[in-house]
């Protein structure tokens, strides 16, 4: 099944993240990462889901981009403590083709070899992004806002700005009412926030694993069927018994810490967020 994590900021910019991007976090993608320099821009696959409203449903059976607005209003919700849900015009999925070979292609570049095997030393887990999906114009309904007559606008409570709701700063064009001059919707009681344009919301990760070997023991004239080199730190080979080649390999299973909130929409898609307790731990 595929396994779809969602951002715990709900929204990053389209220009914040990348696909092939090795990272050490699967919550924070944007942070301690590496862009393999010097491939060719890697093939992408593009689908266009349709236009949903997210609603708490608990259905197996969802479709993708209903479960994913759902399970963003679920988390919103909850974090903000108030009755929030989300809308979108358009959800959209991006995915890295033959992230075999174009992984096989970045771990050839010596800055890349030497950016894995420094996370490695530090006990780092290491994950490539192989997808992402984005939600454009997407909007955050609260329910029941109250406007107030002098100045006619809506009156939310002071935990409900976005920067409350865990999103990332800065939040390019998301228009935030807790901001005083910005701009908002307010129809029938409802306030909505607007995060205007294409945001990512979700990603698709792979998990880096590897293994040491010492170049004494390999057989030279049986070639790897994996990448695998010579380690770019050289006090590796300061003994002769020491493990000096490194290999690695991309793996489905994520192996993820903490405590996950999971939904199956589509058939055969996963969807995983952090847990609200777990991930306010953690920050």
């Amino acid at each position: 099944m595929a396994r779809n994590i969602l951002s715990p900021q709900f929204f990053l910019p389209h220009d914040s993240v990348k696909l092939g991007r090795l990272t050490t976090s699967v919550d924070q993608p944007h942070q301690n990462y590496h862009d393999p320099a010097g491939t060719k821009p890697p093939e992408v696959l593009i689908s266009v889901r349709d236009a949903y409203t997210g609603v708490r449903q608990t259905a197996t059976g969802s479709g993708f981009g209903s479960g994913l607005t759902s399970l963003m209003s679920a988390a919103l919700s909850k974090r903000a403590r108030t009755n929030l849900r989300v809308t979108t015009d358009q959800v959209k999925t991006y995915v890295l083709a033959n992230s075999d070979d174009w992984f096989e292609e970045a771990t050839g570049i010596p800055a890349t070899r030497s950016w894995i095997e420094r996370q490695i030393d530090r006990g780092r887990k290491l994950y490539v992004v192989v997808g992402f999906h984005t939600i454009t114009d997407a909007r955050i309904v609260q329910e029941s806002a109250r406007q107030t007559s002098a100045q006619g606008h809506a009156e939310l409570p002071a935990s409900l700005s976005l920067a409350a709701l865990g999103a990332v700063a800065p939040l390019g064009n998301i228009l935030d009412p807790s901001i005083e001059g910005h701009h908002y919707d307010l129809d029938d009681d409802k306030a909505h926030f607007l995060a205007a344009g294409e945001q990512v919301c979700a990603f698709q990760y792979r998990k880096l694993c590897h293994r040491w070997l010492s170049s004494n023991k390999l057989d030279q004239s049986q070639l790897s069927k994996l990448p695998r080199w010579a380690s770019v730190e050289t006090w590796r080979d300061a003994e002769d018994d020491e493990d000096d080649v490194i290999e690695v390999e991309l793996t489905q299973e994520l192996d993820l810490d903490g405590e996950w909130h999971q939904q199956q929409v589509a058939g055969d898609e996963l969807l995983f967020i952090h847990s609200i307790a777990s991930h306010d731990k953690e920050s």
